[in-house]
């Protein structure tokens, strides 16, 4: 399975707002459907990872005086074994440095504890992906400036970076990390039934407007009475992390970097959320427990086992990442399905232009780590000449400029299409990063989370206003974030 659906995606989904079930009606914490427990479906072979298969080693000293020590939060055989063939090819590269083999995972520990365990007794590992902010690991005084390496670097100076992803790893003028890979986001459509309402398939006539995306969506939406048979686009499946692509597109954002405050009470925020809630009562009955009891209507199968409807054919539109390109196709497409393409996002009431958001692989250095030079090295080299290996592996898509991304494309959407589709659906989503907007920027980014997907709950289960609920979560994360500080 792809490393990215069985982990990194697994964490996105349960994250999710209120697509595919109504399980966020009995509760503020995020939904058990897709549950953290249930592998999404992908275009890999089951047998290539599971929970029981990842690296179950017992965590390696992290002082082996003669070799650099690289750990991953976790992933899939093919993922963790991927990086000793990297290694290898780094070691020709640069001799005199060598890596050791890749710790992948904590077992059955927590990851992220163990590291910090490891930087507070001065063992830490020399370099680490992470899939937990660089930004609220910095602000804990657990990881090293890479400012001073990046400039001298070969390829991971920060021009070479799209601006809106290393924010990402700047905190306060410095920078704490490399968004080495990540998957951007964008519009899916399904051209078939787009074609079946005589609507033009050209990704330039895509809507361009909000009001024109729920326009077209109608066209789409269909009820039997409380059953809703086949959807346009649901307002209710843009998430808490999403929300940060839609909070830009309609000229605002979650958090301010700049000046370490929290904005999602602006009134573009409000703006955005009476939006929605109004699309949900008039497109929808305004009955979230009628949409989710409907069907499943996220990209991949529920908790229940129900099978996604866009590759049903009976959802047109959906918004998600680079990922889904692939993993799509881990459950049976059907034929009024397999023909669908990917837009840039409509523009929001008070935007002024697309934006696009992303889901990265973060490479840092741990405080303390004692080959800080060659850890940086490795993690140089694994942004432009080793993500190509890493991509033939698990498809995650390289963020640096000096990639040549030309001739990479997603493998199982060439075999299900063709290769000048792959290659399409590639550079579209690689171009993608050059309108992301700053996420992940937060000190208190998973804190940040929570608090917004409550406030999706609060908002399309009516218990509270747009305003009323935006309002509480800004004060929360705002005192969250002033403790922090302080702290």
């Amino acid at each position: 399975m792809n490393r990215n659906s069985l982990i990194n995606r697994r964490r996105f989904l349960g994250l999710t707002g209120l697509a595919g079930t109504g399980a966020l009606l009995v509760a503020c914490a995020p939904p058990a459907a897709p549950a953290p427990a249930a592998p999404a479906a992908t275009a890999e072979p089951a047998a290539e990872a599971t929970d029981s298969m990842m690296a179950q080693a017992p965590i390696q000293d992290a002082s082996d005086p003669n070799k650099v020590v690289f750990w991953t939060p976790g992933g899939s055989a093919v993922y963790c074994q991927n990086f000793n063939a990297i290694s290898t090819s780094f070691t020709e590269a640069n001799p005199g440095i060598s890596i050791a083999d890749a710790q992948c995972g904590a077992g059955d520990q927590n990851f992220l504890e163990v590291l910090l365990a490891r930087i507070a007794a001065g063992n830490p590992p020399d370099t680490t992906i992470i899939w937990d902010s660089p930004v609220s690991l910095a602000v804990r005084g657990a990881l090293e400036p890479l400012d001073d390496l990046m400039k001298g670097s070969q390829h991971s100076q920060a021009d070479a970076w799209p601006s809106g992803v290393l924010a990402s790893c700047q905190w306060q003028g410095k920078t704490y990390g490399l968004p080495t890979a990540a998957g951007t986001y964008a519009m899916y459509y399904n051209e078939g039934l787009f074609e079946s309402k005589g609507i033009s398939t050209q990704r330039e006539d895509f809507p361009k407007t909000w009001d024109e995306l729920r326009k077209l969506s109608k066209e789409f939406t269909v009820w039997d009475g409380d059953t809703l048979k086949s959807t346009g686009f649901l307002p209710t499946v843009v998430d808490n992390v999403e929300l940060n692509i839609f909070s830009a597109l309609n000229g605002s954002q979650i958090y301010d970097a700049a000046n370490n405050k929290f904005t999602l009470d602006s009134e573009q925020n409000v703006e955005m959320m009476q939006f929605l809630l109004d699309w949900l009562n008039d497109e929808f009955k305004g009955d979230l427990n009628a949409v989710n009891s409907s069907a499943n209507w996220a990209f991949y199968p529920d908790g229940n086992g129900r099978p996604p409807e866009f590759q049903n054919g009976t959802m047109a539109m959906q918004s998600s990442g680079f990922w889904v390109a692939g993993d799509m196709y881990g459950v049976e497409v059907k034929p009024e399905a397999q023909k669908w393409n990917v837009a840039q996002y409509p523009v929001g009431p008070s935007g002024s232009g697309t934006k696009s958001g992303y889901w990265p692989n973060w490479m840092v250095i741990p405080k303390g780590a004692k080959k800080r030079d060659e850890g940086f090295k490795y993690m140089d080299y694994m942004s432009a000449i080793g993500i190509i290996t890493w991509f033939d592996a698990v498809p995650d898509m390289p963020t640096n400029k000096n990639v040549d991304v030309s001739a990479l494309y997603p493998k199982k959407v060439a075999e299900m299409r063709d290769e000048a589709f792959a290659k399409d659906v590639m550079a579209f989503f690689y171009n993608q990063l050059n309108v992301a907007t700053p996420m992940w920027t937060s000190p208190v980014q998973n804190f940040a989370n929570d608090q917004v997907a409550r406030m999706i709950e609060q908002v399309f289960t009516k218990a509270a206003t747009p305003q009323e609920a935006l309002a509480e979560a800004q004060r929360a994360c705002q005192a969250e974030l002033e403790k922090v500080l302080k702290a």
